[in-house]
């Protein structure tokens, strides 16, 4: 029965079923996929910080143009004060005429003058009247006003000051007077900067945010970072795809070749034991002898054939996903016995030692073929008769197989290597048995892949042990 899973389940089941390399490339995808949304999100939040910035910017600029034009319609600067002036005065007009830079007046029409030197202290009490330190708000919000346009800013401002009293004043008060005095409903406020001449007067300027400069200036950054958000998420979920695809692509060749030998390994099994007996056992004549050899051949052939798949299959041993179920360790044996019994040319003796059946959980397909590579090879690296014995034995977690072989041996600076993907004993005789050297190292895998142990024991010309642990639950 058939069922479906929810869809925060379904993910993290189909990595669980993927290949290691798949499952790896799955989840760097994944994780590259976080962390370049991540990067894209994170510029897109610093470039619109960076858009307040030039707002402010804007705004603070706007102020200090505004400062400067108000000086130059006030005739005021920010010069030092003068050393020498010419004065004219008289009952309705006093004009200062500085040396350095501007001409400072009061003035009344239709009144006679008179001109006389005086000291720079006079002059200095006279630009600092307090006639001559007031500041128009008016004129200097129509300056602010048509400089923020400037600026491209059309939003809605108010222009303030702070009053400092005393010849000098505390630093420290502006912070807390100029808190006083700005409003919440407006987002950005400019520092306060101190008028020319008006050293106790200093003006600010609070500004509401303009939705329209923030979305001029961001227009096109962000339409470039959805375009490459877009682009690079469309190639992860391509490549995303292509792996899942590549994984069906493995998994269907992965069955076809379980499938494969299952059930061609079987009958080309069977047919060889029936030809065997049936040569021994039908009257020899030239006909027979002939379908007998041609036969026999092309079964050797087709076993090859088989053979060859199977050893372009270990090269993904790693990747393969195991179909567990019971397996009686007892009855897989017996068959085990039985087909090498009939199928070797060289006489065999087995000997199984297991006291009931013993009972794990595993892949039978691939436990059964890596059972057999060990056998195969106890009788083809063997001279004359070959004795095998096998225990079986168990306790409440674990199955413990022994094989045991007469066999020639292996030399001891080689058996660290045996399970080495291609490796085979550089020895006499062995060189003369065909191979690939992937055997034992499709066993070892198998072995592990199971959450089990293999070790060998081994002396040249007294033969081999192979003790193997298995679990016996998942």
């Amino acid at each position: 029965m058939s069922c479906f899973l929810p869809a925060d389940l379904s993910f993290p089941l189909q990595l669980h079923e993927m290949k290691p390399t798949a499952r790896a490339a799955t989840v760097f995808i994944f994780l590259f996929f976080f962390f370049f949304n991540g990067l894209l999100v994170y510029l897109i939040i610093e470039r619109i910080s960076e858009a307040k910035t030039k707002f402010g910017a804007a705004c603070s600029a706007a102020l200090l143009y505004t400062l400067s034009e108000y000086q130059k319609l006030n005739a005021i600067d920010s010069a030092s004060l003068p050393t020498q002036a010419w004065i004219a005065y008289a009952p309705e007009k006093i004009e200062v005429n500085r040396l350095d830079t501007h001409n400072v007046k009061f003035s009344s029409p239709l009144s006679s003058l008179a001109t006389d030197t005086v000291a720079p202290a006079f002059i200095e009490m006279i630009v600092n009247s307090k006639a001559f330190r007031a500041i128009d708000l008016k004129s200097f919000d129509g300056i602010f006003r048509k400089a923020l346009y400037s600026k491209k800013v059309n939003a809605e401002h108010r222009v303030d000051t702070i009053t400092m009293t005393g010849r000098r004043f505390d630093r420290q008060q502006i912070p807390i007077k100029w808190a006083q005095k700005k409003r919440k409903e407006y987002s950005f406020s400019t520092n306060p900067i101190r008028m020319p001449y008006n050293s106790n007067i200093m003006v600010f300027v609070e500004v509401k945010s303009d939705p329209a400069f923030i979305r001029n200036d961001l227009l096109w950054p962000l339409l470039a970072f959805v375009f490459i958000l877009f682009i690079g998420n469309a190639a992860l979920v391509f490549v995303y795809k292509t792996i899942r695809k590549q994984k069906l692509i493995n998994e269907v060749k992965t069955d076809f070749i379980n499938n494969m030998t299952h059930e061609m390994k079987t009958p080309i099994t069977i047919a060889s034991a029936g030809l065997d007996a049936l040569e021994h056992h039908v009257p020899f004549s030239e006909r027979t002898s002939f379908y007998f050899h041609t036969s026999k051949k092309q079964l050797h052939l087709l076993n090859e054939f088989v053979e060859r798949i199977l050893d372009a299959a270990v090269q993904d041993i790693p990747d393969f996903i195991l179909k567990k179920e019971r397996i009686d360790l007892h009855a897989l044996f017996e068959e085990l016995v039985r087909g090498h019994s009939i199928l070797n040319g060289k006489p065999v003796s087995f000997q199984l030692n297991v006291k009931g059946p013993i009972v794990i959980h595993g892949d039978r397909l691939h436990l059964e073929t890596a059972f057999h590579n060990i056998i195969d090879n106890a009788i083809k690296y063997s001279n004359g008769t070959v004795n095998i014995t096998i225990d079986i034995v168990e306790n409440s977690q674990d199955s413990t197989i022994k094989i045991r072989d007469n066999g020639i041996g292996i030399p001891p600076q080689f058996i660290k290597n045996i399970f080495e993907k291609f490796f085979r004993v550089p020895q006499g005789d062995a060189q003369s048995v065909k191979g690939f050297g992937l055997g034992l190292y499709y066993v070892n895998n198998i072995i592990k892949k199971h959450s089990g142990s293999i070790s060998v024991h081994s002396k040249p010309q007294s033969g081999t042990e192979f003790l193997i642990t298995l679990p016996k639950h998942p």
